[in-house]
């Protein structure tokens, strides 16, 4: 391994042992709604299920992975469109070579009151449990490094206190949907909005392999807003998104939008041709990376895929090379001119 990666790996490691934690992205902003905010249970659909994997940092050293499996669906409807959504979300990611785990799964709870054919708003609670763990053996210090090369043998002079952990996780958040059907048939021209704000780790556990008692989960605030805007007459929908993220006095930023072309449209009468689009476009997570991406939706059924271009500092080791990241969705109804809450639970 390079000297400058030795450092480099290092740093990075004792950033995350020793610094407040930061929480883990993923680039497709709409693929892990879940991970953004509780009140998304359930809000606009009758079930919706969802896979994610993030691959990154293969220049640098061993890959970080991510993975990520969500399911979320709508009971107790009523006719004027309120109803609860419910939820579970399992999320797994290891880092580098000692294979710095999180695990955490969480159970998501809704309340979705509909003020009317257009209106959804939302309020939802999560609470799970986190695992840590970390193959401490397989660390390399700086203070390892001899001026010519790296030497196991010599004293790392970390502090031997060492364990894996569990830990409460808690969090809550609000939500609001827009939705407005298409003036005609024909008229591709359906508008939907979701914004949304959440508080996460609001227990704030305690969070320190060296079982540090002041070491804690920062709370983060998670603020979000995306969109589909039909271009009226035309096989095009325009879906601008957001994310910003709050923790421990440092941000994350992420805009973008992506272009949905309308390939083939679903049968008017007899449902035997299935309505079939492909999407692109990008995001740009400020000061770090930009991600291109892309998606194929048929039916219900969505595959979506991005590469992040890494353009911070980290770029001298990189090479500009960031991570690959691949989703999965299954939603019923399918997201095709999906407009009132009359359309949301067909």
């Amino acid at each position: 391994m390079k000297t400058k990666n030795i450092f480099l790996i290092a740093g990075l490691l004792f950033s995350v042992l020793t610094l407040n934690a930061q929480d883990v992205h993923f680039s497709q902003l709409t693929e892990t709604p879940l991970l953004l905010n509780p009140a998304q249970a359930g809000l606009s659909h009758n079930a919706m299920a969802i896979i994610n994997y993030k691959d990154q940092w293969r220049a640098v050293g061993k890959p970080y992975t991510t993975i990520n499996t969500s399911f979320d669906m709508a009971f107790m409807k009523k006719d004027n469109g309120s109803h609860l959504g419910a939820g579970i979300d399992v999320y797994s990611d290891k880092a580098g070579d000692a294979a710095m785990s999180t695990t955490t799964a969480q159970l998501h709870l809704a309340g979705i009151v509909a003020a009317n054919d257009h209106n959804l708003f939302s309020a939802g609670l999560y609470g799970g449990f986190g695992q840590r763990s970390l193959n401490y053996s397989k660390l390399e210090w700086d203070n390892q490094y001899d001026g010519t090369g790296y030497d196991p043998s010599r004293a790392s002079l970390e502090p031997t206190t060492f364990a894996n952990h569990n830990y409460l996780d808690l969090g809550a958040g609000l939500a609001w949907f827009y939705g407005a059907g298409h003036s005609t048939l024909s008229s591709n021209d359906a508008r939907t909005f979701n914004l949304g704000a959440s508080l996460q780790h609001i227990n704030q556990p305690l969070y320190s392999f060296y079982a540090a008692t002041n070491q804690h989960l920062p709370m983060r605030t998670v603020l979000y807003g995306n969109a589909d805007i039909g271009v009226k007459n035309y096989n095009v929908v325009l879906e601008p998104s957001y994310i910003v993220m709050i923790q421990a006095g440092h941000h994350e930023i992420n805009a973008g939008i992506m272009f949905k072309y309308i390939m083939q449209e679903a049968s008017k009468y007899t449902g035997r041709k299935k309505p079939a689009a492909f999407v692109f476009g990008g995001y740009y997570r400020f000061g770090d990376a930009v991600c291109i991406a892309a998606r194929y939706e048929f039916s219900n059924w969505s595959i979506g895929t991005s590469y992040d271009v890494n353009l911070s500092n980290l770029k001298t080791v990189s090479n500009a090379r960031g991570g690959f990241e691949i989703s999965l969705r299954y939603m019923s109804p399918d997201p095709f001119g999906k407009g009132t809450t009359s359309r949301l639970f067909d």
